[in-house]
């Protein structure tokens, strides 16, 4: 996987002490941003009155009061760890319904087990794409992690990486050679993805370097101006 993480969310923007601010540009063309959608806002009350990064995301695709998602991603997300990718203009979002797990007890394994399962789905739609890239973020994050808050940053890493060695040749192939965005909006939680990710992100370098295609340009934000 050609993966890096970001110290700031799908939009560009990071939360710190101080408040939200921007540190980074927004999504630009050819680039989707992951959604991590509460399955009632998908199947009933549509995004109207969705907060946190859901919210974020539903101002900048200006469906925020909107009544109902499209019919194509009401269809094809029923339950938890489903995903779909819809373009509102020239505007890409996919959007996954995570497991919640604040609302019942499961074990380690069968959390993970449920990652792997809603990363598959986002890889797998992604992978149906002409995109040449994905802006992700942390997958059943904030309250809805539950106990396993603390080693959410772990359980990314290893349910995305089995997700990615599970698709087929084809979808591995094309999701390879893509940009892939871990975003973290919380500025507080970057150093934990960052030394979580750091294997996989050394990978993805030696991957990169071995096609030819170099380092990322350096960014503003990476620079402190």
């Amino acid at each position: 996987m050609r993966l890096s993480i970001r110290p700031f969310g799908v939009l560009g923007t990071v939360m710190t002490p101080g408040g939200v601010r921007k540190v980074a540009q927004g999504p630009a063309p050819g680039l989707a941003v992951l959604d991590p959608a509460g399955l009632p806002f998908i199947r009933s009350s549509g995004p109207r009155g969705a907060g946190g990064a859901a919210g974020q995301i539903y101002q900048w695709l200006n469906i925020a009061e909107h009544d109902a998602f499209p019919a194509p991603v009401r269809n094809a997300i029923r339950a938890p760890l489903q995903a779909k990718l819809h373009y509102y203009g020239t505007k890409a979002c996919l959007h996954v319904v995570g497991p919640n797990f604040s609302s019942r007890n499961c074990s380690r394994d069968e959390a993970l087990g449920e990652l792997e399962e809603a990363y598959s789905a986002v890889l797998r739609e992604f992978a149906g794409s002409k995109l040449g890239g994905l802006r992700l973020l942390p997958i059943s994050g904030s309250t809805f992690a539950g106990p396993f808050a603390p080693e959410l940053p772990t359980l990314t890493c290893s349910a995305l990486r089995r997700a990615f060695d599970a698709l087929p040749d084809r979808a591995q192939h094309i999701v390879s050679v893509a940009r892939l965005d871990m975003c973290i909006f919380v500025e507080s939680e970057y150093k934990l993805y960052a030394e979580a990710f750091e294997k996989e992100t050394d990978m993805a370098q030696e991957f990169a370097d071995s096609l030819g295609m170099g380092h990322t340009p350096t960014q503003p934000w990476q620079t402190g101006r």
